[in-house]
């Protein structure tokens, strides 16, 4: 069986004066290695975008498992 990646997803939650339990945002379709510093800076972005405070990033991954 081979083991292929197939896509990344990822879900920033925002908390902000008018969102104070916090609101996600989602986005499909990333590169396959991303880095910590990656996630990070972009979270930086959509903050100063916003002026909500980024507080959590949740990194999905999907490999497709093939039947040689």
């Amino acid at each position: 069986m081979k083991k292929a990646w197939n896509k990344n997803n990822i879900t920033y939650t925002m908390v902000g004066e008018n969102h104070p339990k916090g609101l996600k945002r989602n986005f499909s379709n990333l590169v396959e290695d991303l880095s910590d510093v990656q996630i990070q800076s972009f979270g930086k972005i959509l903050s100063d975008l916003s002026d909500e405070v980024f507080t959590k990033a949740a990194l999905t991954s999907t490999n497709d498992f093939i039947v040689d």
